[in-house]
């Protein structure tokens, strides 16, 4: 047993606006997984036992401070605290898993795995058994603990080494610009109406859930940035309207309706923390209407209209504003968030993390990343932009048909947009 001091000289850290959202949707959510995030680690090479294990975990512990807060307090009191002794043990397990289960499936069962609430929430799976040359490290987490972005800093500094800063209070956000209250206007008419027919034929809600994963190598990615001057994320973007539009291609090819000939609204999750913030702890994510052009038939239009809806500007024209919005009271808060949660339809939820910051080293055959669908959405497509690679995972309900073919179908898509520019 490896028990860690985790409060030297650190401080209780208050919820943000997003910590508290995630909060109050963690004590009324009906399958506690679905408010977990998970990234996990094909690894190649012999697994280590599981002293070696513990004495990894407790070095990633003492170089994220994050690792040792816990929740403290309940209702408008709620907080991270430092937990004191940590027991690295009681954050690590082991799962022998019959051979031939694929990856996406280990994950997904890591991902329900409890995390209880007295302690930090998170917790690190070794899973064995499925293919004699490969093991897999799983670091879950509760969404209100770390979002997709903390995870991905917390994972690549214990993977590569490094080290991060203790946490601290944010900073409150300044008040919005008359620019960007004008500038973000357009957002709001998006996150309600109906939106693109998207799915396939047949698709139901079964409530069992699928997923499917993929690698593709980040130099195409880094080369049609040379080219056009967009980002690895608005290139993951365009390829991934290419995608959809090959799914469902009687959806878009034919004349459609303006609903269909303006393309698919999707949700996409957009950090609100502070540049400098790398202590990795707590939930600060917006939620950004984005349209994907899947009725472009051209690649390179498809890839002009993502850049010219995700620039920078507008980027932290959103941020300012929604950062600033989401300092209301806790109460009104969670009544806005409900509002768009019931009232506005289910759509697909794009996640792009940038997880380039720290090498993570040899050994890696490549990342699962698993975060449920935004709200009540069938499915959800997770990007994780590696240094080398780019990892890719789309999480649907068990009840739409054709979810296999999507990995392969992106790949396509970024080859015809490489050809296309």
């Amino acid at each position: 047993m490896l028990v860690l001091p985790t409060d030297r000289g650190h401080t209780p850290v208050p919820f943000g606006p997003s910590d508290r959202y995630q909060y109050l949707r963690a004590r009324t959510a009906a399958d506690p997984a679905r408010t977990h995030v998970c990234i996990a680690a094909r690894m190649t090479g012999p697994p280590p036992d599981r002293e070696e294990l513990e004495r990894l975990v407790a070095d990633a512990v003492a170089r994220v401070p994050a690792l040792g807060y816990r929740v403290g307090g309940t209702g408008r009191r709620a907080r991270f605290e430092p937990a004191g002794a940590l027991d690295v043990s009681l954050h690590v397990d082991e799962v022998e898993v019959p051979a031939g289960r694929s990856p996406g499936r280990c994950a997904l069962d890591a991902l329900a795995a409890p995390l209880p609430a007295d302690r930090p929430l998170w917790g690190v799976r070794l899973i064995r058994g499925h293919r004699p040359d490969e093991y897999l490290l799983a670091y879950r987490a509760a969404h209100l603990f770390q979002d997709g972005l903390a995870m991905a800093q917390a994972m690549g500094a214990a993977l590569s080494g490094a080290r991060l800063p203790a946490p601290a209070p944010r900073p409150a956000p300044r008040a919005p610009s008359p620019q960007t209250v004008r500038a973000c206007a357009r957002f709001f008419p998006h996150l309600f109406g109906r939106t693109a027919r998207w799915l396939p034929p047949r698709s139901a809600v079964t409530g069992e859930r699928t997923l499917h994963t993929t690698t593709l190598d980040r130099s195409a990615f880094d080369e049609l940035t040379r080219r056009t001057g967009a980002s690895a994320a608005q290139v993951a973007l365009a390829a991934l309207a290419g995608a959809l539009r090959a799914w469902t291609p009687d959806h878009w090819c034919g004349a459609g309706d303006r609903r269909q000939r303006r393309g698919l609204r999707v949700y996409l999750p957009v950090s609100l923390r502070h540049p400098g913030d790398r202590a990795a702890l707590g939930s600060a994510l917006g939620v950004m209407p984005l349209t994907l052009p899947c009725a472009e038939p051209s690649p390179a239009r498809r890839l002009a209209d993502v850049v010219r809806d995700t620039g920078p500007m507008t980027l932290y024209r959103f941020r300012e504003l929604f950062g600033y919005l989401l300092r209301a009271p806790g109460p009104v808060a969670w009544l806005a968030h409900r509002v768009v949660h019931h009232c506005s339809p289910p759509r697909l939820g794009v996640t792009v993390i940038p997880a380039d910051a720290h090498d993570t080293g040899p050994g890696i055959a490549g990342l699962i990343p698993v975060s449920p669908p935004v709200g009540s959405s069938p499915g959800g497509c997770v990007f994780v932009l590696e240094k080398t690679r780019v990892s890719v995972s789309f999480l649907f309900d068990a009840g739409v048909p054709g979810t296999e073919r999507l990995p392969g179908l992106l790949g396509a898509a970024l080859e015809e947009l490489r050809a296309a520019v």
